[in-house]
């Protein structure tokens, strides 16, 4: 089945239909998924600048990334829930919207970025938990969850004046 057509009958499904069609569930699937973006990319965010030394530089990594992970996945978690049902109410529109492309690419980027630091970084924090400069390769790997993280929001705020 090609894309267009399955997202042809996504949109079209009862719930899709019922999501865009409600005065209220509509507005508060996107408030919420607003909401949760700020609270998961907000503390990524945090998390990143702490990587480049710019926050709480005195603070080990492992604290400040073991406080704010379990509220950044939670965030993640219905941002991602969120995200989905607003594709389902306008799946035909944000298949055909160039910032939804470029947004679902920087997604896949940041996620593969993490993945990334995840298996090549993070088991090596206890040598450079405490150290002043985090490793080279930490720092860019934040630069990009930086301009990535950026990048979809800037996307997410465009697809509404394309669709």
């Amino acid at each position: 089945m090609p894309v267009v057509t399955w997202c042809q009958w996504l949109e079209n499904a009862s719930w899709s239909t019922a999501i865009r069609q409600s005065d209220l569930l509509f507005p508060l699937i996107e408030g919420s998924h607003i909401l949760a973006l700020s609270l998961s990319v907000g503390l990524i965010m945090v998390l990143d600048l702490r990587f480049l030394g710019i926050v709480f530089p005195n603070e080990p990594v492992s604290k400040v990334m073991k406080q704010i992970m379990p509220w950044s996945l939670l965030g993640f978690l219905v941002m991602f829930g969120t995200g989905a049902l607003l594709f389902m109410a306008q799946a035909q529109k944000a298949y055909g919207n160039t910032f939804f492309r470029i947004k679902f690419l920087l997604l896949l980027l940041a996620g593969v970025n993490a993945l990334y630091y995840q298996f090549r970084f993070y088991p090596k924090m206890r040598e450079w938990d405490s150290a002043a400069r985090s490793p080279a390769g930490v720092r860019i790997c934040a630069v990009l969850s930086l301009i990535f993280w950026f990048g979809v929001i800037a996307c997410g705020r465009t697809m509404a004046y394309e669709i």
